[in-house]
């Protein structure tokens, strides 16, 4: 997994939702969420992450960066399932959920900055929380880089491999103190360095002024899509069994974004 695609494509990406205010995005992602949340029907759930997929493909967005990170909650979501669920369409619904709201959330951060993520929430929450998740997003890069330097010493100076597990596990597990050791003197470093620099609290963020009305449009009208449906699947009897109905929408949508991607190449 390469974290620093998330970054190049937030940074130098050019499809209309890369161009649309930040603000809007946010908004369109907790409609999106919320619908994840009171969603009942795992093939609801399912076609909403299939819509997000083909516009994602319609956009040319990096999916097969993208894909990968979402799917990481449904490996947690598989064992509260099995430990959890009273049946197979309530674990169904647990992955898909999962899925679902990990995507929008990946989807977010491809798009947009990750400090202009944040320029709206520093206006609600507390000064010191909003500087530590900036501080941590840059460390993220610094100690994934770190890691990578270490492990590659790790192989080239032990030898071990996929055929020595126990040795593998022993070289890797050293690694890893070492990177522990690390990231204590990377904190004490930037702690040191803010104070010379005479920082006392606020690393302001400059909100970035949207270029595409019909992206912040379409991105809340979507959210409030999904949010209407889930409400409406929760909440009208009559809709009970027609799930599949969602999910043929989603497919539709993958298919065609997947075609207006190709074609815009």
């Amino acid at each position: 997994m390469d974290i620093t695609a998330l970054d190049r494509s937030a940074v130098t990406g050019i499809s209309a939702l890369h161009r649309t205010a930040p603000p809007a995005k946010l908004v369109a992602a907790a409609l999106v969420l919320a619908a994840v949340v009171n969603v009942t029907d795992p093939l609801v759930v399912a076609g909403i992450a299939l819509t997000l997929a083909g516009t994602g493909a319609a956009l040319r967005l990096p999916l097969r960066h993208m894909l990968p990170l979402a799917l990481y909650p449904s490996l947690f979501a598989l064992v509260f399932a099995f430990a959890a669920a009273p049946g197979p369409v309530t674990g169904a619904l647990f992955v898909f959920k999962a899925v679902t709201a990990a995507l929008t959330v990946v989807t977010l951060m491809f798009t947009t900055p990750y400090p202009q993520v944040f320029a709206p929430i520093q206006r609600i929450t507390p000064v010191l929380v909003g500087d530590a998740l900036l501080m941590t997003y840059r460390s993220l890069f610094i100690l994934g880089e770190k890691s990578a330097d270490l492990l590659r010493a790790v192989r080239l100076r032990s030898g071990v491999s996929a055929r020595q597990p126990v040795r593998a596990a022993q070289a890797t597990t050293r690694a890893l103190g070492g990177l522990l050791l690390y990231t204590f003197d990377l904190s004490q470093r930037e702690y040191d360095i803010l104070r010379l620099r005479g920082y006392e609290g606020g690393l302001r963020v400059t909100p970035q002024r949207g270029t595409s009305a019909g992206g912040a449009a379409g991105a809340i009208v979507f959210g409030a899509l999904a949010l209407g449906c889930s409400l409406a699947f929760r909440t009208l009897p009559a809709l009970a069994g027609y799930g599949w109905l969602v999910v043929v929408a989603g497919l539709v949508m993958l298919v065609g974004g997947m075609l207006l991607g190709r074609r815009a190449r």
